[in-house]
Order: C-alpha cells, then sequence, then structure tokens
C-alpha cells in the first residue's frame, strides 16, 4: 500500500448500519452472501478496496455496486486478497513429503481440494512437493476462490520476480538437496511454473459460506482463509469440511488461523499439531 492509499484509508469510516445496507445490496444484486464476515475484518477490506477505487464514502461504493453490473467482480478481487506464499511455513510441506512417501503412498488416486486458494501459490507448491516424493500415483485438484482474478493468475502460474528470493528461501527450509529451478521459467519480469503442475487441476469460482460442493477429497487445504469469518461461520465451514471428506481424510488449516476451540474432536483428531494438519474421525 503506498502513501496516499494509506492517507486515504486513514479518513474512511464505515459504521455497522452502512456496512449491513453494503451487504443487502450486494446480496440483492449479486446474490453473493457476506453474513459470515467477521465484521471488522470486512470493514477494513471494504476500506481497502474504496481507496482502491478512490472513493471518498460508502455512499459512492454503494451507487458503483447497483449501477454497474460488472464492477462487483473487481470490488471482489480487492477484498478478497489473499495470504499465500510457495512453500510458506516449510514445516507443513516436510511433513506433506511424508506422508505421501508412506500413509497416501498406497493409494490409486488422491483427490485435493484447495479452498479459497486465492493466487494459486499453495496448488503449486503442493503438486512440487508431490512430484518430488516418491508417490507416482494419480493426483486430481480442485481449486476454488471467490476472486477471478486470483484464480486467472493461479492457472497462469505466473508471478513476479521480486517474490521468488523469498519462495527460494523457503523452498530451501523443506528441501536442502533440491532447487525451486527445477520447476520454472523466467522471463523480464516475472517467472514461470512449469505448466505440467496444473494438468490435473480444475479452477472454479466457489463462495465457501454459500456455495455447496458434490465432490468427496483426501485432503482439504483451507489455509488463512477463516480469520476473515465469525465463529459461527467457522463452525458450519468444519462441518462442510467433514462432510466432504473421505473417512480418514486429512484437514489442513492455516496457521493464523485461530480455531482451536471451534475444533469438534469428535469428528476430527490432530495428526500433526505443528503442521496444523487434522483427521476426519
Amino acid at each position: 500500500m503506498n502513501r496516499l492509499t494509506y492517507q486515504h484509508t486513514n479518513y474512511i469510516t464505515i459504521n455497522d448500519e452502512e456496512l449491513c445496507s453494503l451487504t443487502d445490496a450486494i446480496f440483492n444484486r449479486h446474490r453473493i452472501d457476506f453474513t459470515g464476515y467477521e465484521k471488522q475484518s470486512l470493514k477494513r477490506r471494504v476500506i481497502r478496496a474504496m481507496s482502491v477505487f478512490g472513493m471518498e464514502g460508502i455512499h459512492h461504493l454503494w451507487i458503483r455496486i447497483l449501477a454497474d453490473q460488472t464492477f462487483i467482480y473487481s470490488f471482489m478481487d480487492e477484498i478478497s486478497v489473499g495470504l499465500t506464499a510457495m512453500f510458506r511455513d516449510p514445516i507443513l510441506w516436510r511433513k506433506m513429503r511424508t506422508l505421501l512417501n508412506n500413509e497416501l503412498q498406497s493409494k490409486s488416486l488422491l483427490s485435493i481440494w484447495h479452498a479459497g486458494c486465492s493466487t494459486g501459490e499453495e496448488i503449486y507448491t503442493m503438486n512440487i512437493v508431490a512430484r518430488e516424493s516418491i508417490h507416482k500415483q494419480s493426483i486430481r485438484s480442485w481449486a476454488t476462490d471467490i476472486s477471478k482474478q486470483a484464480l486467472e493468475i493461479a492457472r497462469r502460474g505466473e508471478y513476479s520476480i521480486a517474490k521468488l528470493a523469498e519462495y527460494e528461501r523457503n523452498y530451501k527450509e523443506y528441501n536442502l538437496q533440491g532447487s525451486l529451478k527445477w520447476h520454472y521459467q523466467k522471463n523480464d519480469q516475472n517467472f514461470v511454473l512449469d505448466s505440467s503442475l496444473n494438468r490435473h487441476v480444475t479452477f472454479n469460482y466457489h463462495n465457501l459460506i454459500t456455495d455447496s460442493y458434490s465432490y468427496h477429497f483426501d485432503i482439504i487445504f483451507c489455509r488463512n482463509v477463516m480469520i476473515y469469518f465469525d465463529n459461527d461461520t467457522k463452525v458450519k465451514l468444519f462441518d462442510k469440511f467433514y462432510n466432504a471428506l473421505n473417512p480418514g481424510g486429512l484437514l489442513i488449516i492455516g496457521f493464523y488461523d485461530a480455531v482451536m476451540p471451534l475444533i469438534d474432536n469428535r469428528k476430527f483428531a490432530i495428526m500433526d499439531l505443528d503442521a496444523k494438519i487434522f483427521m476426519k474421525i
């Protein structure tokens, strides 16, 4: 965020009534439901979006959303900015490599849901881990997000070279013997991941709160997404994930998702607390 944007957000305010009016208008016009979002977090994200679009107050945003049928996509792209990076939290990816080499090795088809995948770095990370493991069975992945712009970036697998040093450091913490260079090519401004890494990935627009999902999975990643939801919605999401997992399936949450008190120990057992991996009972 540049200095001008920072100063702009300092004098934009939204009260509860204005936020409610805005989310009602969005739901009535576009059927996007913000009911389960944590209120203060949603306010911050709406204010950030208003600053990006140069709006002075909530009324201008409200009018634009109602008047411009396509603006909602740009708006959703701004408020759904995700926290993601390749090989973020290397302890998790070391554990995933161990699981692929042992408990998961015998599965003839491994089905994975990246729920709230953002711009896709996690998808490529998981597929690199699989490629470098001894697990050579088929993997099918579904990647979903509420941001169409983020999904398009994820499909391309093309990221700024400015991020590369961080990603390579993360990779080295995961695998000291390997090299991230094996999996990408550079151009002038970006690096592009090997297209074979997303060959078996299906990308879909999906609202975690309101949309159903008819598939069943062996692994569900939902990392640093639930921090934006209230506790009632988090509990409902755990039920949704429980129903979407195969018996013994794994749910992997983010290191910033402070949800431990909400996890039903009759449904999920802790597999690895440090890596935030839970198993469906």
